[in-house]
C-alpha cells in the first residue's frame, strides 16, 4: 500500500506528525489486539507505549514497509511473549494462551458480527460470542486477525509465522469449526423449545 509506504518512510525520517499519524491509527487495533494475551489494561497500554516509544527511538535502522498494521501486530505479538515470563509470574496480568479471555470482544465493534452478520441476526451476538471463545485461542487469534484486523492470508501468516497454506487451513478448519458449533447450538436450542411445548 503506498500511502502506508509513505507515512512508514516519513516516520523513519523523524517526522513528528508521521508518529502521531502512526499512533492514531493504530494504537488501538495493537490494543484490542492485545487483549488476547494480556488481561491487564494499564500493562498492555504500557507494552504498546513500550512498542511505540521503541520504534522512535530507532526508527533510523527500521526496514521499509508497504503494510503498517501486520508489521505492528507482529512487532507487539513478540514483544508480549517475549515479556511472557515476567508477566507470567503475575498470572492475573498474562492470559496464557491456553486460557480464553472472557472479555475479549468488550472493546471491538465484535468481530461476530463482521464475522456472520449477513447469516445471522443481531439477537444471536451472545450465542455467536459464545461459540468464538469455545474455539482454540489459536483458532481465535486467526479470526481476529481475518476479520477484525481485516488481514489478507499472507499477512495473518507472517504474524502467526506459518506458511501460507497454513494459514488457510487454519482459517478453513475455525469456520468450519464455528459453523458446526453453531449448527449444534441451533439444534439443542430448538430441541428445547419443541420440549418445552
Amino acid at each position: 500500500m503506498e500511502q502506508d509506504s509513505v507515512l512508514w518512510q516519513k516516520f523513519r525520517e523523524g517526522d513528528p506528525l508521521a508518529f502521531e499519524q502512526l499512533l492514531r491509527n493504530y494504537y488501538r487495533p495493537l490494543f484490542d489486539y492485545g487483549r488476547r494475551f494480556v488481561s491487564d489494561r494499564d500493562v498492555l497500554k504500557d507494552l504498546v507505549h513500550d512498542l511505540f516509544l521503541y520504534l522512535w527511538e530507532r526508527r533510523e535502522s527500521l526496514g521499509k514497509t508497504d503494510q503498517i498494521k501486520p508489521y505492528l501486530l507482529t512487532s507487539l505479538r513478540n514483544r508480549i511473549f517475549r515479556n511472557s515470563n515476567r508477566l507470567e509470574a503475575r498470572p492475573e496480568i498474562f492470559l496464557a494462551l491456553e486460557h480464553t479471555p472472557e472479555d475479549f470482544h468488550e472493546t471491538a465493534n465484535s468481530i461476530e458480527s463482521e464475522l456472520i452478520l449477513t447469516e445471522f441476526a443481531a439477537e444471536k451476538h451472545s450465542r455467536i460470542q459464545h461459540i468464538i471463545q469455545s474455539l482454540t485461542p489459536r483458532q481465535q487469534e486467526i479470526i481476529h486477525l481475518k476479520f477484525y484486523q481485516d488481514l489478507p492470508n499472507d499477512r495473518i501468516a507472517e504474524i502467526l509465522n506459518i506458511s501460507r497454506p497454513a494459514t488457510a487451513n487454519l482459517l478453513y478448519e475455525s469456520l468450519k469449526m464455528f459453523r458446526q458449533k453453531w449448527l449444534l447450538l441451533a439444534g439443542l436450542l430448538l430441541l428445547f423449545l419443541v420440549r418445552d411445548y
